[in-house]
């Protein structure tokens, strides 16, 4: 160990709750010595959990790719940045001029959101390509919330939170924020934020096929059967109107349409929906009586209710629950995070649907949010005459992390050109002509823009670069950049100022919005940064609500000030109450029975009374609906070539009850044969109490068992099975979202060969 060592504080960049770390580094060896919770982080306090250290662990990684390297005949050869950028630029606009801009496909994966110059710099190349045929993890994820959100609001990225610090009674929905730390909630430790609602005499209580960690925490856990949370959800408004305990609270002269809502939930009562639901109905009645008896109440719900076959429809009934007992937009109950960027994202007016603008080539499934579903990706690539020529993925791993992977692999050789921005070879990008790596976290500065917004408290953070990268490593965004001038036909350094100068009008726009005089002059006269990336961000945070106003007001926040800030994060403050100032809609006005989700109300009907019918036949003993989990040493896919991470007990099992393994004859460690409508797998078998009967339950991202990955850890430790090769290209169709949880299966003991 050198004598150049340093302390410096950041932030966690590996998931949403954003924790406070310090870190202690080795100039001289480019090492990272140490990294701990920062007790003084205003949000953290000294909280971390065991992904702290991976983005160390990633930056160490031997097999982390560090030059872009092209596909030869002889094997992966390192090329030069200007060659590579000039043969993708080439061969993209080739391919769009012959064949159209759809002939290109992008998608983006996860990571992305972890990075603010890429998030930034994505806009300019969507716009650069101009392709339909845009995919992303977003499909997979939280599509019903943003729909939702644009429908009642009018702003599909404004998502309400529940606001943990003040609730008495927190209802936790298809969600596992003890294992998560949280998404669409950012908050470190949720298990201390629980037991804290529990020490000021409140409750909490999770609903949830599985007892997972979260329900373990809680006061109390109710099994319910995977796909009909929107049945318990209308069941229990329909008690809410019954009993008289409508309460609107502040927004109630903008709310249109109650009359409609009430006979739209009259059907569905806690009696006829518990064979269904597996919900009890005294259960379900209590659970209204105390989330009403509550002064404050919040109901949560995350990616086990978006990615079902109801997922907008449970979203919409989740959202509505909240509004109808006055616990929307206050204190104690669902609230909405105020950036320190401003903004509330796509979504406009009102006037703009995020929806239905084009369709995809071979099904007509329209798009949501400006996508298409990933898991017609595979159908998209090989569509007879009009067929995916160039692929574009960036830090996105399909084959393993979207429904139909193992056909998305075999579409990706049809394909006469693909490029991969990222790190490693993997699944997916080894089937790739050129890879692009870029640096990992300790190598760039980053601000947290994508989960301020939807954290618990309000903050801002910045997070200094730690150490200077190979000089043959570019950072995400400034790749992104590259490739986006050179489809555009000018320089890099033309499409910067054209972004920035976006940013620039945007900030004068706002301060006229705000009563104050804002030049353009005074604005590229006053931003400062250290890169392009870091002058957005300062444009942002000086015009976003609590900016200095470019020096208007001395105690307003700007970059510099946050980067003197002794911590990585300042603390702008408990969430705040926003409407309706903040309603986007036509008129201010809340329309509980939006056509999005009105229109989806047959359907729901339908499906109603056929899962009555099955109730009443239970069907073959082998029979089961599968659903995923999550670890607290996984993220997707990422972090299994880090050997922290992988060591140990195998992971990926598949958790079945000990009633549903006893009649099925499965043994602990024995081996289950796991059969869907388009695939089976074979998979270690797991007996617990933690399970529903009728539910099984394997873990998303593992499936480490293609050839040609250069990935040891992942291929040889933990390659698991991809669950994701059970699952079909089924959809909610309202919202475009894959379906992954409540999948049928058949499941029977393996036959040994």
């Amino acid at each position: 160990m050198s004598a150049n060592t340093e302390t410096l504080r950041r932030i966690c960049p590996t998931c949403e709750a954003c924790c406070g770390l310090i870190l202690e580094i080795d100039r001289d060896e480019q090492k990272i010595i140490s990294i701990h919770g920062d007790p003084d982080d205003h949000r953290s306090k000294g909280y971390v959990c065991a992904k702290s250290q991976a983005f160390n662990y990633i930056y160490e990684d031997g097999e982390r790719l560090r030059h872009p390297v092209k596909k030869t005949a002889n094997g992966w050869e390192e090329i030069s940045w200007d060659e590579a950028l000039d043969i993708i630029g080439e061969k993209f606009s080739q391919i769009r001029d012959q064949h159209g801009k759809d002939a290109l496909a992008l998608y983006v994966g996860n990571p992305l959101g972890h990075d603010f110059s890429a998030g930034v710099y994505l806009q300019s190349l969507m716009a650069s390509v101009g392709t339909e045929r845009f995919f992303s993890a977003g499909t997979v994820d939280q599509h019903p919330q943003q729909l939702v959100c644009w429908g009642l609001i009018g702003h599909e990225w404004m998502i309400p939170v529940p606001d943990l610090a003040r609730t008495d009674f927190l209802i936790c929905m298809g969600a596992n924020p003890v294992v998560s730390q949280g998404s669409i909630l950012g908050t470190p430790d949720p298990k201390s934020a629980m037991k804290e609602i529990q020490a000021r005499g409140g409750k909490c209580v999770v609903i949830d096929p599985r007892m997972t960690e979260t329900a373990v925490v809680a006061d109390q856990h109710i099994f319910i059967k995977p796909g009909t949370d929107a049945y318990f959800l209308m069941a229990f408004a329909n008690v809410l109107f019954a009993e008289d305990k409508i309460d609107w609270g502040h927004l109630a002269s903008h709310i249109d349409n109650a009359g409609k809502l009430r006979e739209a939930v009259q059907s569905y009562t806690p009696e006829n929906t518990a064979e269904v639901t597996g919900v009890a109905a005294e259960a379900l009645r209590t659970l209204v009586a105390e989330y009403s008896a509550a002064e404050k109440s919040a109901l949560y719900g995350r990616i086990g209710l978006c990615t079902q076959e109801f997922g907008l429809a449970s979203h919409w009934m989740l959202a509505l629950v909240s509004l109808m007992s006055g616990n929307f937009d206050t204190k104690g109950g669902m609230m909405f995070s105020t950036g320190s960027t401003g903004g509330m994202g796509a979504g406009g007016a009102g006037d703009v649907k995020p929806y239905g603008r084009w369709h995809s080539k071979v099904r007509g499934v329209p798009e949501t949010c400006g996508e298409l579903p990933a898991s017609l990706m595979a159908e998209e690539i090989t569509a007879k005459g009009d067929e995916v020529r160039g692929l574009l993925t960036i830090c996105g791993n399909p084959v393993l992390s979207v429904p139909r992977g193992n056909k998305i692999r075999e579409a990706l050789e049809t394909l006469d050109f693909m490029v991969c921005l990222d790190i490693y070879i993997n699944e997916t990008t080894s089937r790739a002509d050129i890879i692009l790596p870029t640096t990992v976290h300790p190598e760039h500065s980053n601000i947290d823009v994508t989960f301020q917004s939807f954290t618990t408290r309000d903050f801002a953070s910045y997070s200094p670069k730690t150490f200077d990268p190979d000089p043959k490593l570019k950072d995400l965004g400034e790749v992104i950049l590259e490739v986006s001038a050179r489809m555009s036909g000018i320089s890099r350094d033309e499409m910067d100022g054209f972004i920035f100068q976006g940013l620039v009008d945007m900030a004068v726009e706002r301060a006229t919005a705000d009563g104050y005089e804002l030049s353009s002059e005074t604005v590229h006269e006053k931003v400062t940064g250290d890169t392009s990336p870091e002058r957005f961000a300062d444009v942002l945070m000086r015009s976003g609500p609590y900016g200095d106003q470019f020096g208007r007001k001395g105690d307003g926040l700007s970059l510099d000030k946050l980067k003197q800030h002794p911590q990585a994060s300042m603390d702008m403050g408990a969430l705040k109450p926003r409407m309706p100032e903040t309603l986007a809609t036509p008129n201010q006005r809340i329309d509980v029975m939006h056509e999005l989700f009105a229109n989806d109300l047959p359907r729901l009907r339908e499906r109603f009374e056929q899962l009555q019918a099955e109730a009443a036949d239970s069907g073959g003993s082998q029979n089961m609906l599968l659903i995923g989990r999550r670890h607290v040493r996984d993220m997707n896919s990422w972090l299994h070539n880090l050997k922290p991470y992988v060591r140990g007990k195998n992971r990926c099992t598949m958790k079945i009850s000990p009633d549903d393994a006893e009649r099925i004859g499965l043994v602990e460690g024995g081996q289950a044969k796991v059969v869907s409508n388009v695939s089976e797998v074979v998979v270690p078998v797991e007996i617990t109490v933690e399970m529903m009967p009728g539910v099984i339950s394997i873990p998303h991202g593992f499936g480490h068992v293609y050839a040609g990955s250069v990935q040891s850890n992942a291929e040889t430790i933990a390659p698991g099975i991809s669950c994701n090769d059970l699952i079909d290209e089924s959809l909610d169709v309202a919202s475009g979202t894959c379906i992954v949880n409540g999948v049928p299966v058949q499941v029977m003991p393996a036959v040994a060969t």
